[in-house]
């Protein structure tokens, strides 16, 4: 059980919890953004003979506190997988704390601790008085050797196509893939939350990979890569270049993107949620899913606490 709730420095924090769920959980990536909030609180959770047990790292953003407050997945820490029971406490010492104004958690995707995170999320869902699921896709990466058998038969056909185009996948700074990705951004009207400062900034709390995809010399797709876990890799952004998209370049850079993951002996690639608000983007949804990705859902809960 957590007997007390204390909010500690950033570097306290980090020693507290070496190894949090995800990258994002870091003091030292939640600092590097700390300019997003108007105050963040590292909060950790002691049991009777004062050992950390559970951490949390909240931002204060638009009316309420925010866990993440600038990253797509809460910063929640924990050591030695504590019990229910643990968790509830820790929670509602948390949100007492932090009252009146409510607490907004989005969690991991349950892959990267399953039953730790079923912990957290029942108990966060029965405190809750709002709840939202938004639609998370992860590529397993032990089916990569049979990668063409788990596409549907469209992105079997569309594969195929993009193989005929000869293009050339390699490794790049972030400055050259961000090129691509904000070109795409721009043409289609969509918001690029990061710069490529803010990017590029980031390198120096989480390691961060960067490809392109080219043909004939000029760049035609991009991704920008995180490594957020152990055998964990999150795509951050990926596009094409506008002009190239009947040459199916994004039916054929997620494969050289899995070979890559898959040949350093990682376990998972995560694409990230295709909704905004729990309102599905039908068409990323079913791009996503014709890869041969895996469906999780990515909770995020509002805790009023007045």
């Amino acid at each position: 059980m957590i007997e007390n709730l204390v909010s500690v420095t950033p570097d306290d924090f980090d020693r507290f919890f070496p190894k949090p769920s995800t990258a994002f959980g870091s003091a030292a990536f939640n600092m590097l953004n700390s300019g997003n909030a108007e105050r963040v609180e590292c909060l950790v959770g002691c049991d009777a003979s004062g050992s950390p047990v559970m951490g949390l790292i909240a931002g204060l953003r638009d009316g309420a506190w925010r866990s993440p407050f600038s990253a797509p997945m809460a910063a929640i820490s924990w050591r030695n997988d504590p019990s229910i029971a643990t968790v509830e406490s820790f929670l509602r010492k948390v949100t007492e704390y932090l009252a009146p104004i409510p607490l907004r958690i989005v969690l991991p995707p349950s892959f990267v601790a399953p039953s730790m995170l079923s912990q957290i999320a029942g108990t966060a869902m029965n405190m809750a008085s709002h709840v939202t699921a938004d639609f998370n896709f992860h590529y397993d990466l032990s089916l990569f050797p049979d990668f063409e058998k788990h596409l549907t038969p469209s992105a079997r056909n569309k594969y195929h196509q993009s193989l005929k185009a000869g293009f050339i996948f390699d490794a790049a700074d972030i400055a050259r893939a961000y090129a691509v990705i904000r070109a795409n951004r721009t043409a289609k009207g969509y918001y690029l939350a990061m710069t490529l400062e803010q990017v590029e900034a980031t390198a120096e709390a989480i390691d961060i990979d960067a490809f392109v995809l080219s043909l004939d010399g000029t760049d035609v797709a991009s991704a920008i890569v995180y490594r957020i876990a152990p055998g964990v890799a999150h795509v951050v952004y990926w596009g094409d270049t506008p002009g190239f998209e009947r040459m199916r370049p994004m039916n054929i850079l997620p494969y050289h993107i899995f070979s890559h993951y898959h040949s350093l002996g990682f376990n998972i690639v995560n694409i990230g949620t295709s909704s905004t608000d729990g309102v599905a983007n039908h068409g990323l949804c079913s791009f996503k899913s014709s890869l041969g990705c895996t469906l999780s859902l990515i909770p995020s809960l509002l805790i009023n606490n007045s």
